[in-house]
């Protein structure tokens, strides 16, 4: 505190906000969650993430043909509350399955759909473990670390709207 007791000691007021602190050991998580297609199943997954202090990086959900359908979360956790949130998530009502891979795991894909101006030539970085196609937006297809490295290429090009999903694994 500072000499009137109003601030932190590097001056800064305290104004009762923490910003959380990201642990030396976090790691990028992808979290498929096999679930129930009904009200309440993705607040239920949010709140067990929220009561434990980790938010989404990413969330999307689908549904499969008279099966329960997926929902994929992307996160940043230490390995041991990975493990923590993926029993939790597991334990959940609406809960059919639950397989956690870091992020980084090849064995994760991703499919980018960019919007850019036509005729402009993109080709995938030499070297890159991504497929693109279209004429007109463009869709990347490939591991997710190699898809978000295209995007941000993209970005860095110009490229003002782009759209990432992590599909569910093969079943």
């Amino acid at each position: 505190m500072d000499a009137a007791g109003a601030g932190m000691s590097d001056g800064a007021p305290d104004d009762g906000v923490r910003e959380p602190v990201a642990a030396d050991d976090e790691v990028r998580w992808v979290a498929f969650v096999r679930a129930d297609h009904r009200t309440g199943t993705v607040a239920a997954l949010a709140g067990v993430f929220a009561t434990r202090g980790v938010n989404f990086d990413g969330l999307s959900a689908g549904e499969a043909a008279d099966e329960p359908g997926w929902v994929v979360v992307s996160f940043r956790a230490t390995p041991r509350r990975c493990r923590v949130l993926e029993r939790s998530v597991g334990r959940l009502a609406a809960v059919h399955g639950v397989v956690v891979h870091r992020a980084d795991d090849p064995a994760v894909r991703a499919v980018a759909v960019l919007h850019e101006a036509p005729g402009t030539g993109r080709v995938p970085a030499a070297g890159a473990a991504v497929r693109w196609s279209g004429d007109g937006p463009l869709v990347v297809e490939g591991p997710l670390a190699e898809v978000e490295r295209a995007v941000a290429a993209a970005h860095r090009d110009g490229v003002r709207t782009a759209t990432l999903v992590v599909p569910p694994p093969d079943v």
